[in-house]
C-alpha cells in the first residue's frame, strides 16, 4: 500500500509540473515567469540626447559619434564640431571633425553628411528604418555629399529657439575617418536636431542612431 501511494504521488507531482510549464509557455513567459521583451538589434546603437555648446576656448562643442559622447574642441576623438558662421554666435552647423580651424594637433576624424529629409517630427523620425537611397546597400562615396550639415548652403543653418515639438531636418552620416583607420568597417548613422537655446550662450542637442556593421538598417526598439 505504501508503494502504491508513493507512485500515485509521483504521478500527481509530475502532472502539476507539466501543467505549470505549459501555462508559462502558452502565456509567453520565460522560466522566471516574466514576459520577455522584444529583442534589441545589437549593432544599432541609439543615443537619445547628445548636447554641445558654443564658446571660446576648449569648450564642449564636439561629438564623438561612435560612442555618442560630448567631447571638447581639442579632442582628437571628435567626429563633428559645432561651429557658427564667421564667429557671429549665429547660424550654426555641424562640421566634420577633421576640418578644425586650429593647429593639426586638434584635428579629429572625417565625417561625411547628407540631408535625407528636409522636415520631420520626432514621431516621424522614430519610424526611420533605413536610408532612402533606393537600394538595400549604402554606397558611401555616392550617398554622402558634404563635409557639414550646411551642405554648401543648400541645407541651411541651425538657430535658436528650437523645441522638441518642432519639425526639423534629418541627416545621414558616414564616419569615414574612423571607418578607414579605426573600426575596419563602415559606420553609418542618422542624426536629428532635438532642441536649441541661446540664453547665456548657444547650446543644442542631437539624437543619433548608428549601424556598426555597415548595413542600411536603423531599426530601433524604444
Amino acid at each position: 500500500m505504501f508503494k502504491i501511494y508513493n507512485l500515485k504521488s509521483a504521478y500527481l507531482m509530475m502532472f502539476i509540473a507539466v501543467a505549470a510549464i505549459s501555462f508559462s509557455v502558452f502565456n509567453g513567459c520565460d522560466d522566471a515567469g516574466t514576459v520577455p521583451e522584444d529583442p534589441v538589434i545589437s549593432y544599432v546603437e541609439h543615443f537619445d540626447s547628445i548636447g554641445v555648446v558654443d564658446g571660446i576656448g576648449d569648450v564642449a562643442n564636439s561629438i564623438n559619434l561612435l560612442n555618442g559622447t560630448t567631447v571638447t574642441r581639442d579632442s582628437a576623438s571628435k567626429d563633428v564640431q559645432l561651429v557658427d558662421s564667421l564667429g557671429t554666435s549665429f547660424n550654426f552647423m555641424l562640421r566634420s571633425g577633421d576640418l578644425s580651424d586650429f593647429p593639426t594637433s586638434f584635428v579629429g576624424f572625417q565625417t561625411r553628411f547628407n540631408r535625407i529629409y528636409s522636415s520631420m517630427t520626432q514621431a516621424e523620425f522614430d519610424t526611420i528604418t533605413m536610408l532612402p537611397v533606393g537600394r538595400d546597400t549604402i554606397l558611401p562615396d555616392l550617398d554622402f555629399t558634404a563635409d557639414d550639415t550646411y551642405g554648401g548652403g543648400a541645407w541651411g543653418y541651425f538657430n535658436a529657439p528650437m523645441s522638441l515639438t518642432d519639425s526639423k531636418p534629418v541627416y545621414s552620416f558616414w564616419l569615414k575617418g574612423k571607418s578607414a583607420s579605426f573600426t575596419g568597417v563602415n559606420i553609418y548613422g542618422i542624426l536629428y536636431p532635438r532642441e536649441a537655446a541661446n540664453t547665456s550662450g548657444f547650446r543644442m542637442s542631437f539624437e543619433v542612431r548608428i549601424n556598426t556593421r555597415g548595413l542600411n538598417d536603423f531599426k530601433h526598439i524604444h
